[in-house]
């Protein structure tokens, strides 16, 4: 049945009578003061089940606001990967289990990571521990690798196998500084190993118009906020998710990423701006909100929500978050922005993908450039074969015989 307050009267209700006798029966929101209709018999199930929900979002809206969250606060999904290791085994001093546990807790290895990288490092880690722990680093070769990397990648794909690989180099050159790692003159074994996984293509694909057009078309009005935010900074969701008012000074918002760590200012374009200075402000620290109106905790929802509107809800199966940030990168380049340019706006410390970005864009503004002389050369070609028909016309005539 539906709830009452203490005075056992239920809340938010306004009733109108009618001429006939009868009386409509409505729920007053107090947050908008939207009415919204309820049946008339108020003793009624059906009344219960329509003025329980309305009931239920009005106290979740009031309930108090989370505390401002630091950067060790963050909120963490549990990953369902979970590699317990045989308390019974001992790592001896130089073997690949000692050195994990090292490089966890020094300050040259994981410490200097991110958070998030921290997170997915220890669970590929505890991974590795588990399967080659007891094996002597600097013992391991090629071979070792290549077979140890094909049994990950039967088991958890390319990727995870691919992780592997790149771990074991950072162990190998992190076990530099201790006595009990004796390579001698080997070079890293992962030098020339197998590389599992190959994505089809470019990887992750920037939204194309139509894509992006359906998204804000169809999207509730936090998620639009939230698809401009991530197209116009270029940043990453973690990134976005920790954007704060006192951040921003009307032009620019001041980012620390959380995967480089690095500290920037990004410049607000003009429609970034115009949504920043309008947008309901519905939290006091935190620039963007779910439909809760409260923070996300982590960049995992909100990256679901839009994976749930963009694959599942437009059917539009190849695009996630973060081609947004490829959006971000292709627009900067087609703007003309250089390599340097292009990394200080999206905190990019190789210059990699902004060379990739600025290559994309050569090859899109050279298309342009090879279509447009196509187009000029078609047209005089089009003017020389009029112009050569007519000539042949002219001779024809000229050659055909009057008949008196």
């Amino acid at each position: 049945m539906a709830k009452k307050a203490k005075d056992g009267k239920r809340q938010y209700l306004y009733r109108q009578p009618q001429a006939n006798g009868t009386c409509y029966v409505y729920f007053r929101d107090p947050r908008n003061r939207k009415l919204t209709r309820l049946p008339d018999d108020e003793t009624s199930e059906e009344f219960a089940e329509a003025y329980d929900p309305l009931l239920r979002a009005v106290k979740q809206a009031n309930a108090p606001r989370p505390a401002p969250r630091s950067k060790d606060q963050l909120g963490r999904w549990k990953n369902p990967r979970d590699y317990k290791i045989d308390p019974k085994i001992i790592f001896r001093p130089g073997s690949v289990g000692w050195f994990i546990d090292k490089y966890k807790t020094s300050d040259f290895g994981m410490l200097k990571l991110s958070p998030g990288t921290q997170y997915n490092y220890g669970f590929a880690l505890d991974l590795m521990k588990k399967e080659i722990g007891t094996a002597i680093l600097h013992d391991l070769n090629q071979r070792n690798i290549d077979v140890y990397t094909s049994g990950i990648a039967d088991q958890k794909g390319g990727a995870v196998a691919d992780q592997q690989r790149s771990l074991i180099t950072n162990l190998w050159h992190f076990a530099k500084r201790f006595a009990e790692f004796r390579p001698g003159d080997k070079l890293c074994p992962t030098i020339g190993a197998i590389q599992h996984y190959e994505h089809d293509g470019v990887g992750i694909l920037a939204w194309p118009d139509n894509v992006y057009d359906a998204a804000v078309t169809k999207a509730r009005r936090h998620l639009v906020e939230i698809i401009s935010g991530l197209r116009y900074t270029g940043q990453r969701g973690s990134d976005l998710v920790n954007m704060r008012w006192d951040d921003y000074d009307g032009r620019r918002i001041n980012v620390v990423q959380q995967k480089t760590g690095e500290r920037i200012w990004i410049h607000c374009p003009a429609p970034l701006k115009k949504m920043l200075d309008t947008m309901t402000r519905y939290d006091a620290v935190y620039i963007f909100t779910s439909n809760w109106k409260r923070p996300y905790k982590h960049a995992g929802t909100l990256g679901t929500a839009i994976r749930n509107l963009v694959q599942k809800k437009l059917k539009f199966a190849d695009y996630s978050m973060h081609g947004l940030r490829k959006n971000a990168g292709m627009e900067l380049a087609l703007a003309g922005c250089s390599v340097p340019e292009i990394m200080a706006v999206l905190g990019h410390q190789s210059p990699k993908m902004a060379m990739f970005y600025v290559k994309q864009a050569d090859k899109v503004r050279l298309g342009e450039t090879a279509t447009a002389k196509l187009e000029v050369y078609l047209e005089d070609r089009g003017a020389e074969r009029v112009c050569y028909a007519e000539e042949r016309i002219a001779e024809r005539r000229a050659s055909i015989k009057r008949v008196k």
